[in-house]
């Protein structure tokens, strides 16, 4: 019998419990098989994978982040502010808003 939820299992165990090891994994579980005490697969269900699969890679993200920066900056035409100069404005902002000098 496999060991509990979230425990890795041998290739051999995996293999001997395979039909055990398909129903586990198409109720969610995730499992990691282990040759030699290291992990070399990991056996997930299908709606798992898709959902790996689709997920944006940490690379798009920056990448994308970077084309929006560049975008803002050339709408800006010049530096973006930094945060301390941002506030200083806001607050003058707010300051004439009120009625002060």
């Amino acid at each position: 019998m496999i060991e509990d939820t979230g425990t890795p299992i041998s290739a051999t165990e995996a293999r001997v419990h395979f039909g055990e090891v398909l129903q586990r994994v198409a109720q969610g579980e995730t499992l990691v098989v282990e040759r030699g005490g290291r992990a070399v697969a990991v056996i997930l269900s299908v709606e798992e994978y898709e959902r790996l699969r689709k997920a944006p890679k940490q690379q798009e993200i920056l990448d994308a982040l970077w084309r929006l920066g560049q975008e803002i900056r050339s709408h800006l035409q010049g530096p973006i502010s930094s945060p301390e100069e941002v506030i200083r404005a806001m607050r003058e902002e707010r300051t004439l808003e009120l009625g002060g000098s």
